[in-house]
């Protein structure tokens, strides 16, 4: 069973609020979780989240591709995005998922986002979507770790509630949280969506 991404959130990209005589500029992300390490792509990008399913390999791709599913009668490459991260590998579990996204578009393009190609990506588990301000987002040279060519940027999310709770510090490939804070790093999806196969690059 599968979610649209409007039923995740009604709001999708970057929008701009009052507050004041300051404008605030802000992106709604969904975060997921691989491994220990918490995410995050902006909802623009995502069509929909499906539960992991049989994918059927193909041969001859790199050895992040995991292979093909059928999504709505349309056929979708998977990849796996520990694997390209770089990151340890690790079965699927029961909280696996499958996010379907559109490839971001090029400088040059015109189309739409339906009118792009969609990809599905497996991630460990989800979590939900936040509101991230501009000003809460770091650039990624603070970022230690063989993912950081993938990384737009690291954001903290001020903790609320029980998570004030939670252990005084939480650490990340290189980084280091005060306890009101978390942090999450942001994916540069057009990137992760882009290689090499065949001799000629594919996104």
């Amino acid at each position: 069973m599968s979610q649209p991404a409007g039923a995740v959130s009604q709001q999708r990209g970057a929008n701009a609020q009052r507050n004041g005589t300051e404008m605030r500029a802000y992106t709604d992300m969904l975060t997921f979780h691989i491994g220990s390490e918490e995410y995050g792509l902006s909802i623009e990008h995502i069509r929909e989240i499906t539960k992991f399913k049989p994918i059927t390999e193909v041969p001859r791709v790199p050895s992040f591709v995991s292979g093909i599913i059928l999504v709505r009668g349309q056929v979708v490459p998977v990849l796996d995005l520990r694997m390209r991260l770089r990151l340890p590998g690790a079965g699927a579990g029961t909280r696996s998922r499958i996010l379907v996204v559109s490839r971001p578009a090029l400088e040059t393009e015109a189309s739409t986002e339906d009118e792009r190609e969609p990809f599905g990506l497996i991630i460990d588990r989800v979590n939900h979507v936040v509101r991230i301000n501009d000003a809460d987002v770091e650039p990624p040279t603070v970022l230690a770790g063989h993912e950081s060519e993938f990384v737009a940027g690291i954001s903290r999310i001020k903790l609320a509630g029980e998570e004030v709770q939670k252990p005084a510090l939480r650490y990340g490939p290189g980084l280091v949280a005060a306890e009101q804070y978390r942090i999450v790093i942001l994916l540069d999806l057009l990137r992760v969506l882009t290689f090499e196969h065949g001799g000629s690059m594919r996104f």
